[in-house]
């Protein structure tokens, strides 16, 4: 049998990697783009706000030059748009919890009187924990795009 010293192997050359896509990067003035833009066609959209394809289209063409991270394609905005409705639902959700308030500027503006309602609020949505003394400068945009569901 014969041994090859380890130099004398054949080697194999490591795969290229492919240079990794950066993620987008979302600035207030990309978001503000996205949502000014998804005002003028809120009718198209239909009442569950959910946009064609050729929308998103617009929406990344819109957005194609960006400042920092990497392209915002129509995929990426259509994400973009899920988690500005979500994070509208969140701050809805504070609005119609008894004991809470939301403000513009400042959140839930939580104190003293309000910290065991928002403690015991926070348990079950954590993802609201951002908005405990800290507004959204998008929500008045977004209140205009998202229906408005009646308490009751």
């Amino acid at each position: 049998m014969v041994r090859k010293k380890l130099s004398q192997l054949p080697t194999k050359s490591a795969p290229t990697r492919q240079a990794a896509v950066q993620p987008a990067s979302w600035t207030d003035a990309d978001v503000n783009i996205l949502l000014d833009l998804a005002i003028t066609q809120k009718a198209s959209a239909g009442k569950g706000m959910n946009f064609k394809a050729t929308f998103w289209n617009a929406v990344s063409d819109a957005l194609s030059n960006p400042s920092k991270g990497g392209p915002k394609t129509s995929k990426v905005c259509k994400e973009k748009w899920k988690r500005l409705r979500k994070t509208f639902e969140v701050i809805e959700c504070i609005k119609n919890t008894s004991g809470l308030t939301y403000l513009r500027e400042l959140g839930a503006n939580i104190g003293l009187e309000s910290e065991a309602v928002w403690n015991d609020f926070i348990k079950k949505h954590k993802d609201a924990n951002s908005f405990r003394n800290r507004g959204w400068p998008h929500y008045d945009k977004m209140k205009q795009l998202m229906p408005s569901k009646g308490k009751g």
